[in-house]
């Protein structure tokens, strides 16, 4: 079926799937203009996987600023080559943490902006190649750390050597190599074993669909606008709505709203639908449209 309709997807990815299985299904039983998910999942990790359809793939970038919350279960006493349970165990040890105190003494190193350092088993690219790659065919690279930001570890349970926790926190934060690190610092070896992202910037897991319901794509699209709550809102006429599409620009004088240099303003047409932003060109003094939808 052909799909022109632009939004999200909040699809619940299960486990076992990658995040481009996820697509395959998708396509299979529709046709996009575009369509890429906005944030990879691991194949062992369940949860919250924004699909960006048709013109709505433009808002990307967007999505890259959200905080996402995480699940986590870490097993203490062994590590694996991949710090999840899809890799081989290459150490075991009998060094559990003797209680939940010793590990909350730690949970504050992880907070705030810290350096991680990404596992060898990743997507991220160092010289133009993945990670991954120089793993599989066991070639030595230099992993640099990398700045992330953590606001929240709040631990759920303690049943040793099982660890359950939710963490707030950056894009770019890798949870298997907290996993690892978390019990490094404790003279210790863990490996995560479960995780769902159940929060993603203003999304929630009880928003998404399961992929039983892939063909109920329409019902459960959600417009683009949904990110941008807070942001202010102006209703264009039609001539307006086709200066807009045609890329001309506006100045302040001809907009009926008080606003600021840095806002970024949701544009509707008299039908009320979305149909892209306006962001202000300071350089030049006036607004210009940004991410149309059509």
């Amino acid at each position: 079926m052909k799909f022109n309709e632009s939004g999200i997807l909040l699809v619940n990815k299960p486990i076992n799937w990658t995040s481009n299985d996820v697509i395959r299904k998708i396509k299979s039983k529709n046709h996009f203009k575009k369509i890429g998910h906005a944030g990879t999942l691991d194949p062992l990790a369940s949860g919250i996987l924004p699909i960006l359809v048709n013109d709505s793939t433009r808002y990307f970038n967007y999505f890259q600023t959200f905080k996402k919350s995480y699940l986590a279960e870490i097993k203490f006493g062994l590590s694996t080559s991949t710090y999840d349970l899809e890799g081989d165990v290459e150490e075991t040890t009998d060094k559990i943490p003797d209680d939940l105190n010793s590990i909350k003494e730690k949970i504050p190193y992880f907070l705030g902006s810290i350096k991680q350092v990404p596992p060898i088993y990743s997507a991220i690219k160092k010289n133009g190649k993945r990670l991954y790659h120089y793993a599989r065919n066991n070639e030595n690279v230099d992993l640099e750390p990398r700045t992330v930001n953590v606001s929240e570890i709040k631990i759920i349970s303690w049943e040793s050597p099982d660890l359950k926790l939710v963490i707030k926190c950056s894009s770019g934060f890798y949870v298997r190599s907290f996993a690892y690190d978390l019990a490094k610092s404790l003279n210790s070896l863990g490996v995560l074993v479960n995780l769902s992202r159940i929060g993603y910037g203003p999304f929630e897991i009880n928003d998404t669909f399961d992929l039983s319901k892939v063909e109920e794509i329409k019902k459960n699209l959600l417009s683009i606008e949904t990110i941008f709550d807070k942001n202010k809102k102006l209703i264009f006429d039609k001539n307006m709505e086709k200066e807009y599409y045609q890329g001309k620009v506006f100045y302040s004088d001809n907009l009926s709203l008080n606003l600021l240099n840095n806002d970024e303003i949701k544009i509707y047409n008299l039908n009320h639908k979305f149909i892209g932003l306006l962001t202000f060109d300071n350089s030049k003094k006036f607004w210009k449209p940004k991410n149309i939808i059509r």
